[in-house]
This record gives structure tokens, C-alpha cells and sequence, in this order.
């Protein structure tokens, strides 16, 4: 029996995380991180999001307005996405990021986000509820995520070698800006005028930097 909870926790996380916001970031950032790297981001943001979730879910949602953490991680991901498309590399081949804490740091911010009020950090909530086994459901959980993440981890590092490194870069900025967009037109407190706006506003310089650069070169 309690094999079973942690095994249908891992399930369910894992087949809700397929193409979800988490496994298209980690797609992205493989062209420029360790997969360890990536996936310990993974792990300490998922055991901060869903383990409270799991243990103070209904406290947690209450205290949060879902749509300012919807602002403020869209933000952060336009932030994000300008950040991947404006970055200059020498040479033709890409190479990696120098990692530091405060890239880590990054990544884990970026991962808890995507995750904030997201299905998955839901669904293990009721799923503790409903089989009163906090442990192994966080165990389930984290091991879902990690797997799931890791599938993307490694669509990432083989079209790296495959897809030149200008259009890996485009590709991963366009996610980035697409994750940003949809929170904040999710957010109730922005309106639809407000939203265009913001990201013509946002994107337009970003557009403009990202001619000279290649101009540049």
C-alpha cells in the first residue's frame, strides 16, 4: 500500500509534467547548463514548491495572490528571455554558461515560478490529503518531476548538437517570452490593453538590441 501512493504520486506528476512549463525549461537551458545542474535546481525547487504544497497547501493558497505571483513570474521570464537571446558567445560552437551560485539561484527561482499555483503543486496537495502520507507522496513527486525534466534535459543536449546555437538561442528566448506573455494575460489584475502594450513596450527594445548585436558580428 504505501508503495503504491509514492508509485501513482510519481505517475501522476510525471505525466502532468509532460510538455509542461518546467520540462520546456529545462529543454532550454540544456543548451547552456550541466544537466546536473539543472536537475539539482530542479530537485530543491520542487521540494520547496510541492513539499508546501503537501504539508501547508490550503494555508499557502490562501496567503498568495495567485495573480500577483502571475505578474511577477511573467516578468521574471520576458526578464529571462531577453537575458538567452541577447547573450553573446565567441565562436561557432556553443559552450557553457560558467555556472556560479547565482546562476543556480536563478534556475531554482525559475523552476519555483513555473511551478507556483501550477497543476502540478495542486494536485499534490489533494494528493496528500487524500492518502494522508505526506512522505511518500513528496517522494513520488520529486522523483516524477526529476524524470520528466530530465527527458527534456536530454531533448536539449541532442538538438544542441544538431540545431546551430542562433537558432537554439531564438527558439529557447521565443519560449521564454511565450511562458511570460500567457502569465501575464492570465492575470486578472492586468487587462488586455495593458498586457499588448506591456509587450510591445518590452519586446520592441529587446528586438532593436538584438539587431546591433548581430550587426555587430
Amino acid at each position: 500500500m504505501l508503495m503504491t501512493v509514492m508509485f501513482g504520486a510519481f505517475i501522476m506528476i510525471f505525466l502532468a509534467e509532460m510538455g509542461d512549463k518546467s520540462q520546456v525549461m529545462a529543454f532550454c537551458l540544456a543548451s547552456s547548463y550541466r544537466a546536473r545542474t539543472i536537475l539539482a535546481a530542479v530537485f530543491v525547487a520542487t521540494l520547496i514548491n510541492n513539499g508546501a504544497a503537501i504539508f501547508i497547501g490550503t494555508v499557502f493558497g490562501e496567503m498568495l495572490n495567485m495573480n500577483l505571483v502571475q505578474i511577477i513570474s511573467g516578468l521574471v521570464f520576458l526578464g529571462f528571455g531577453a537575458w538567452t537571446l541577447l547573450e553573446k558567445r565567441n565562436g561557432i560552437e556553443p559552450v557553457q554558461v560558467k555556472e556560479n551560485l547565482g546562476s543556480f539561484l536563478t534556475m531554482i527561482s525559475l523552476f519555483m515560478l513555473a511551478e507556483l499555483g501550477d497543476k502540478t503543486q495542486i494536485a499534490s496537495a489533494v494528493y496528500a490529503a487524500t492518502y494522508r502520507e505526506p512522505f511518500l507522496t513528496l517522494a513520488g513527486v520529486l522523483a516524477g518531476m526529476l524524470l520528466a525534466d530530465a527527458l527534456g534535459i536530454y531533448l536539449g543536449v541532442r538538438l544542441r548538437h544538431i540545431i546551430s546555437f542562433t537558432k537554439l538561442k531564438i527558439g529557447s528566448s521565443l519560449v521564454f517570452f511565450t511562458l511570460g506573455a500567457i502569465n501575464l494575460a492570465s492575470s486578472e489584475l492586468i487587462s488586455t490593453f495593458t498586457w499588448l502594450l506591456l509587450m510591445v513596450v518590452f519586446l520592441v527594445p529587446v528586438a532593436l538590441a538584438y539587431r546591433n548585436n548581430q550587426k555587430q558580428h
